[in-house]
């Protein structure tokens, strides 16, 4: 059977977090996925036993290089209707993908959805997000999603964040992520930004938008709202985020990124 999505992760400096993943896509992955797994910067590892689907590309870490860079060569890469961004610290479970296979066939013309992902605690990370603990079986999965509030690191307790997944060829003619984005930062709400808008036919950010609230309202207009929707249609749709200690951000670049994001907003509004 052909392949009907495929995941876009960018990977780099994370030997630990990559063999964990490698191991909850080995089990959560079916014969209509595919993976491309970016190896940004570095020589790619040889991966034994590697799981069913895995195409590894060396994308090299440019001067612009921005997460959504990967993103808009992966679309270009994809052999498939649909593509998923998906990030090397985030799992899936068993019955990911075979479960969202049911959501993309009933999908309507330009929809897209939003997965989000239960931001695990330290400790919960190192005793249950473990090599040796997946991938992640259904009765963790319901545990966990009945007991959000115990398990998060966020003070949103519900899944949050933004892993897309909508049609390549929609992707694509919407342009994908601006390259001007540098680094990591408020990419992905471009890129749902954009998807959201081309759904609705229509801004989906009406009324004022200012270089001081459009992250926040891209997060909870777009990102939380999307994603909250497909968790309310089964709670699979929860991805499980690996604690990690947090990269120090050049506030300086963030702002750059946050002003593109603005300007792409502003800019459809015209």
């Amino acid at each position: 059977m052909k392949p009907s999505i495929t995941t876009i992760t960018p990977y780099w400096d994370r030997p630990e977090m990559l063999k964990v993943w490698l191991e909850a896509i080995r089990g959560a992955t079916t014969s209509e996925v595919e993976h491309i797994l970016f190896f940004v910067g570095d020589d790619a590892p040889v991966i034994s036993n590697p799981p069913p689907g895995l195409r590894i590309v060396k994308f090299p870490r440019a001067k612009t290089f921005s997460i959504g860079h990967c993103h808009n060569m992966g679309a270009r890469l994809a052999n498939t209707e649909w593509i998923m961004k998906l990030d090397v610290d985030t799992l899936p479970s068993l019955m990911f993908f075979r479960e969202l296979k049911a959501v993309m066939e009933d999908a309507g013309p330009r929809e897209w959805f939003n997965c989000g992902m239960l931001y695990f605690k330290q400790v919960f990370t190192h005793s249950l997000l473990t090599l040796d603990r997946v991938p992640i079986g259904p009765a963790f999965q319901h545990m966990v999603c009945q007991n959000m509030r115990a398990y998060s690191a966020n003070g949103y307790h519900l899944p949050a964040a933004t892993n897309f997944i909508c049609r390549t060829q929609d992707y694509l003619d919407l342009g994908g992520c601006d390259k001007r984005f540098h680094g990591y930062g408020w990419e992905d709400y471009q890129q749902i930004y954009m998807l959201e808008r081309y759904q609705q036919a229509k801004d989906p950010l009406p009324g004022l938008v200012s270089l001081d609230n459009v992250t926040r309202r891209c997060r909870d207009e777009i990102s939380r709202r999307k994603a909250k929707e497909l968790f309310d249609r089964n709670e699979t749709f929860c991805l499980f985020h690996r604690w990690h200690k947090n990269v120090v951000k050049d506030r300086t670049l963030i702002d750059k990124n946050r002003r593109v994001l603005y300007e792409n907003v502003i800019g459809n509004k015209s």
